[in-house]
């Protein structure tokens, strides 16, 4: 097979056996890679009912058809595990090189299975596999890890790239990430938690080989022409100069930014410290890119001075900037900067870890929990109380044991659920459903939980992405519930496409649905059409949401939090709020879902 390596490691951690597992190209023209693939495997090799912290949840490191390959947007691969933060399905999509490294070492993933006595790490380079000793590496934040590893994997010619986990993750943090050598982060879930649990502290790799295309000229061709579409892109250009932060001023226009733990509808003053212009000017030092990326989004920053002084280490994104910047009322970059840094070696989600501190402000502000019980003032605004929050979480020491649970378990605890905003428990992107109407159905119909990336609705609605070859005409009206569910459903296959292709969803945005069929085709020589990629799509999604309705999620979680479904009193989206049961009835019928949310028996293909 070309494109795919038709193969993936299994690593028992308990034993220290790697064996290799062949794939038949049928399941690849079934459910492509990345969580497609994952998810076929769990529901057929694995125990789609497992505890997530149990030595038996896999921890799978998934590759994409494209994953590898010259085609930009196709630097990224899949993290796959039961969620120990939602109790359901978890998945990652994350950049950087990590990937590609996988691939070009010949092959399509690798999956921990079981436990290590002792802490190690696991080697890969080329055919050659191995676990080690990580027992010095064990307690040193995520960053300090990748750098111990590539002096100590140094020499043999090529790249080592990494995959690991900081403090967060070995103390059992619910919502610990798995961070790509320095810049990029799977942070959502708890898959970090996952890896602590099995005494995995990192994953290394060199890849030695090439990538093998079903037609190598094409592929030269093919890399060219979507690179130059690019280069024209308007959208493509914007995020190259002010990176995903440049959406933060029309965000806040339209009303899509969180604000005080999503109670107040705009602040306008924050965009004259917190937006990309101010970025650029005061804390970046430079731009660089994921594996094959002509665009090249992430950015390299620097604080020089001040109580919030960091050395030049990767910046935050638009996630970041809202949920440790407006959603907290701190107008300081410079302290969300710090923050992310923090939370980047600590290996913690900056989402969730910013969504547990918005919830004590307004817990410390309604006097539902103070300094009395917190040990911290958290009053809005206060990042040093904040990073000290954040460490506590990270070691789980003092109240950090609480705030270490997640925000869900947090606001029950506090006797104050409605403070909360998750969907199945994972914590809101920085989009508000208020002002999309469709976001919030996308929500609960993502398999994971609260997610702008399960679903592309998120670049249709917001005007970033428009596929008219299936459909979608727009542009569309954000504050209304009309017509979103047909966008939605269609919406949700092209995120399945996307996280199983392992494409960039930004990239994929900036092109269109038969650039993905020409890159599949180039790449593999499957020459599929869009209609059979979409019904892909489809079929994962349904694999997907099997595994939520065998682990009791079904229409009982498909809803979305009380604070999304209050109005605001100002900003572009004031009073606005979406129907859930209009959008829920009609995707439901589109989907042919029964009235528990249980998937029909025709649509499970296994």
């Amino acid at each position: 097979m070309k494109g795919f390596a038709a193969r993936y490691l299994e690593v028992d951690l308990g034993t220290g056996e790697v064996e290799v597992k062949e794939l038949d190209e049928a399941l690849y023209r079934r459910y492509i890679g990345g969580t497609g693939l994952a998810a076929y495997l769990f529901l057929k090799e694995m125990d789609p009912l497992v505890d997530p912290l149990s030595p038996d949840n896999p921890l799978m490191f998934m590759n994409g058809p494209l994953t590898g390959t010259s085609f930009p947007g196709s630097g990224r691969s899949s993290v796959v595990a039961m969620s120990p933060l939602t109790g359901l399905w978890g998945e990652c999509n994350v950049g950087g090189s990590f990937g590609a490294a996988v691939k070009l070492a010949g092959y399509d993933g690798i999956v921990f299975k079981g436990r290590a006595e002792k802490p190690v790490f696991f080697w890969l380079d080329g055919e050659a596999a191995e676990l080690r000793d990580a027992s010095s590496l064990w307690g040193l934040d995520a960053y300090e890890t990748n750098v111990r590893l590539q002096e100590e994997l140094k020499g043999g010619g090529g790249a080592v790239r990494t995959m690991q986990i900081g403090p967060a993750g070995e103390n059992g943090v619910s919502f610990a990430a798995i961070v790509n050598e320095i810049g990029s982060v799977a942070g959502r879930c708890g898959l970090g938690t996952v890896m602590g649990s099995k005494n995995l502290k990192a994953v290394a790799v060199r890849g030695g080989g090439r990538m093998e295309y079903a037609d190598p000229e094409a592929a030269k061709g093919l890399s060219k022409r979507l690179a130059e579409k690019l280069k024209g892109s308007i959208l493509a250009g914007t995020l190259h100069e002010m990176g995903t932060n440049g959406a933060l001023d029309t965000g806040m226009l339209s009303g899509d930014v969180p604000v005080k733990n999503w109670s107040v509808g705009e602040w306008m003053d924050a965009l004259d410290t917190l937006n990309s212009f101010y970025y650029n000017d005061n804390i970046l030092v430079k731009i660089i890119g994921c594996y094959a990326c002509s665009v090249r989004c992430k950015r390299v920053v620097k604080v020089g001075e001040g109580p919030f002084a960091m050395h030049e280490h990767a910046g935050p994104e638009y996630e970041t900037v809202c949920m440790m910047g407006t959603n907290l009322m701190n107008p300081s970059l410079e302290a969300v900067a710090k923050a992310n840094d923090l939370c980047n070696r600590m290996g913690m989600d900056t989402i969730a870890m910013g969504a547990v501190i918005a919830l004590l402000m307004e817990a410390q502000e309604k006097g539902i929990a103070g300094p009395d019980r917190t040990g911290l003032d958290l009053s809005w605004g206060n990042m040093e109380a904040a990073m000290e929050a954040i460490r506590l979480t990270a070691a789980r020491e003092g109240f950090g044991e609480n705030m270490a649970r997640g925000s869900r378990a947090l606001a029950t605890e506090l006797g104050a659920p409605e403070l909360a905003v998750t969907v199945r428990g994972l914590d809101f992107p920085a989009h508000d459903p208020r002002g999309y109407h469709g976001y919030g159905l996308g929500y609960v119909m993502s398999t994971r939980g609260a997610c702008h990336l399960n679903s592309v609705n998120l670049l249709v609605e917001g005007g970033m992405g428009s596929w008219p070859e299936v459909g979608m005409k727009g542009p569309y009206k954000g504050m209304t519930s009309k017509g979103k569910a047909d966008i939605t459903w269609k919406c949700l296959a092209i995120g399945q496409l996307f996280n199983s292709l392992c494409m960039c969803e930004f990239i994929g945005a900036f092109l269109n649905l038969d650039d993905q069929v020409e890159m599949m085709r180039v790449a593999t020589g499957f020459d599929m059409t869009l209609d059979e990629l979409m019904e892909c799509g489809w079929r994962i999604w349904y694999l997907k949401r099997h595994i939520l309705n065998l682990r009791g999620s079904g229409r009982n979680d498909d809803v979305l939090p009380p604070k999304a479904l209050t109005p605001t009193e100002e900003g572009a989206n004031a009073g606005s709020v979406p129907n859930m049961e209009r959008m829920l009835a009609e995707i439901y019928e589109l989907a042919g879902l029964d009235a528990e949310g249980r998937i029909p028996p025709s649509k499970l293909e296994i």
